[in-house]
């Protein structure tokens, strides 16, 4: 999971072959290669974030309809799509001191730091999940990536999270995930509730 950000070291909307830095297609091919042998999930993370470790290792320049931001919080900018596998690798973009709520994904990814640095909260589940209106949640540690570094999140014990930017410049991050995220769960800590949110990719 994030704790595992130790890792040293796709142009818009993702048509295969412009993106602007033949790292991107490398990172694609690659993850393309893991899927077509059909591991398991541990192996795919496994694989997937050494490749996004390569990618980050020094940081992609991405032109600026790849780092779009919306009026208030993160940009989150589709870089690819695979028509095949259903993969997706986005662009996040984090204005200073700016970041998520406690979240899940409910699918594998992997995150690499592109540029600045973020800061990752974990949490753990301690509810048996059977009310789908709430949860207990333990917060387990918090951990500074900065560029150069790659870790995942694999669902259902290790994906539950919180990311900001805690600098006064510009983070962006790199993502690879199993699936386009269009919906999420939103934990709030002091209530005990979960909430459905519906995502969208800045435009």
């Amino acid at each position: 999971m994030f704790a595992e950000l130790l890792i040293p070291a796709y142009s818009s909307h993702g048509a295969r072959g412009e993106a602007v830095e033949p790292r991107m297609d490398d990172h694609i091919e690659r993850v393309r290669h893991c899927l077509s042998m059909r591991t398991d999930e541990k192996g795919i993370i496994d694989m997937v974030t050494k490749s996004t470790a390569s990618l980050v290792q020094t940081p992609i320049s991405l032109p600026p309809e790849n780092l779009k931001t919306p009026v208030e919080g993160y940009g989150r900018n589709l870089l690819y799509q695979d028509p095949d596998y259903g993969f997706v690798m986005v662009a996040m973009v984090w204005p200073p001191e700016v970041g998520t709520p406690v979240h899940d994904h409910g699918t594998w990814g992997v995150v690499g730091v592109n540029e600045g640095r973020l800061n990752v909260t974990n949490y753990s589940r301690d509810d048996d999940g059977s009310d789908p209106e709430r949860a207990d949640l333990s917060k387990l540690d918090t951990i500074s990536a900065g560029e150069g570094m790659a870790a995942h999140v694999l669902p259902p014990d290790e994906d539950i999270h919180k990311v900001w930017n805690p600098t006064a410049k510009r983070a962006v991050s790199i993502h690879t995930y199993g699936e386009s995220v269009n919906v999420c769960n939103v934990f709030d800590l002091d209530e005990g509730t979960i909430e459905q949110r519906r995502l969208s990719y800045t435009v």
